[in-house]
């Protein structure tokens, strides 16, 4: 068999995004045949788009899939309805799992025999990543049972960041009680931080795997965290036990004073209290349900959408209204701000770390890739570092040179600055199939 089907699953907290691959043995070739979505899983309407690419055929509509596991078997009806003769030619499923601790290297699932204790394992995590790592689980077993002859690969987002030193991951707290209740940094968008430092690499013409190699790599979306990598290895990163610690996202704090929390609420939070079904699980806190659900740009302004809040900022009338808005342009200015604030720090203790040689400075994720303003902004208050101006003509033209099939983008201006820029849409599917095809 030369060609191999290979369907990438990446589960979240109430979305489901899928894309399949045709892995070309011969010609060592990775094709990308279909992808899309269902979010808003658990409410009453959830929408779903997908697209086949050869011909550019898009369906979208509105569906019930009160859960991932129904949103899971409309995908796979609608890949056999389109695209698959067979389920049997699905061949392989990548997973991405956000939380798997300090395992090494990725894990493999078959349905005979039934992989009973490494699914109760990885529900074990969800104490560490309650929103994301249940919803994975879930999609594992519905894989297992509707594709009972697929074989299965776990790739875990921390993954990437196992390389990180005692020194890096070890908090500040009573040793032996922080060690035997896995109390540490982890690390997560391992995938897309591996992915997008690759590929810079390449496109610079630098070996990824050389010590020389060093970039500090920024995911920007609604989970946000920075990564400095050396020599195709994480050194250090922003998030740590949870997904919550360092820069702000869409409704996540980011790193605040740990004592903040009990200005909230420290009381116990009831399951039935809660409207989320994981919550009602795993029981957060009143308080981690605040910094993870109600905080960062939402607390901070009441939205989660940070277009929305450079479109207030630029709103020259500031008329809410006409704005079509609630925002006010001061609370928006300030989230920008704070945002800004966070990263920069970021980069500038990252270029320590990285010994103030850089090869890139790269942006990604849904902020990173859509907004030219972050951008702009951050590289004006990091040129003192030596990194390159941004090209205004460039920057503007990103969205639209990823649109027509350009996944990287060089916005460095034409001086004599020291390092690069690049905006690289990142693929965290497409990685984990390319760490899949070494394996096979």
């Amino acid at each position: 068999m030369t060609k191999i089907n290979i369907l990438a699953i990446n589960a979240g907290s109430s979305s489901l995004k899928y894309k399949l691959f045709l892995f070309d043995k011969s010609k060592n070739q990775i094709n990308l045949v279909s992808k899309g979505s269902i979010s808003e899983i658990t409410t009453s309407s959830s929408p779903f788009t997908a697209k086949i690419i050869s011909s550019d055929t898009k369906t979208t509509e509105s569906l019930h899939a009160p859960t991932h596991e129904k949103a899971f078997s409309h995908i796979l009806s609608y890949l056999l309805e389109t695209i698959l003769n067979s389920k049997e030619q699905i061949k392989y499923i990548v997973h991405r799992v956000v939380h798997g601790a300090t395992e090494s290297q990725s894990l493999i699932l078959k349905s005979d025999p039934s992989p009973t204790r490494e699914l109760s394992k990885l529900d074990s995590l969800s104490e560490l990543a309650p929103l994301h790592n249940h919803s994975s689980v879930l999609i594992l077993k519905s894989c297992l049972r509707e594709l009972p002859t697929s074989i299965n690969y776990v790739f875990f987002d921390t993954l990437f960041h196992q390389s990180l030193k005692p020194h890096i991951y070890t908090y500040a707290l009573p040793y032996d009680e922080a060690k035997k209740k896995r109390i540490r940094k982890y690390g997560f968008h391992g995938l897309s931080h591996s992915y997008v430092t690759k590929a810079a690499a390449k496109y610079m013409g630098i070996d990824w795997n050389d010590d020389n190699s060093k970039f500090i790599s920024l995911h920007l979306g609604s989970g946000a965290s920075i990564c400095a990598v050396k020599g195709g290895k994480s050194v250090d990163t922003t998030m740590g036990l949870t997904p919550l610690e360092g820069i702000p996202g869409a409704t996540r704090s980011g790193s605040i004073d740990p004592c903040a929390v009990f200005h909230f609420s420290s009381k116990a939070r009831k399951g039935e209290e809660s409207h989320h079904p994981v919550e009602k699980q795993f029981h957060l806190t009143e308080a981690e349900s605040i910094l993870n659900h109600n905080s960062g740009f939402k607390g901070l302004c009441g939205t989660s959408n940070f277009s929305e809040i450079v479109k207030s900022i630029h709103n020259t009338t500031n008329d809410n209204k006409n704005n079509n808005s609630s925002i006010s342009k001061e609370r928006a200015k300030l989230t920008y701000d704070i945002f800004i604030n966070r990263i920069v720090n970021y980069i500038g203790s990252y270029f320590v770390v990285l010994e103030g040689n850089v090869s890139a400075l790269i942006f990604t994720g849904g902020i990173g890739e859509n907004s030219k303003e972050l951008r702009e902004t951050v590289v004006e208050k990091v040129k003192c570092l030596g990194f390159m101006n941004v090209d205004k003509e460039k920057n503007k033209s990103v969205e639209e040179l990823f649109k027509s099939g350009r996944d990287i983008v060089d916005i460095s201006s034409e001086t004599n600055e020291k390092f690069r820029v690049l905006a690289i849409e990142t693929d965290e599917e497409k990685e984990m199939v390319c760490q899949l095809i070494l394996e096979i």
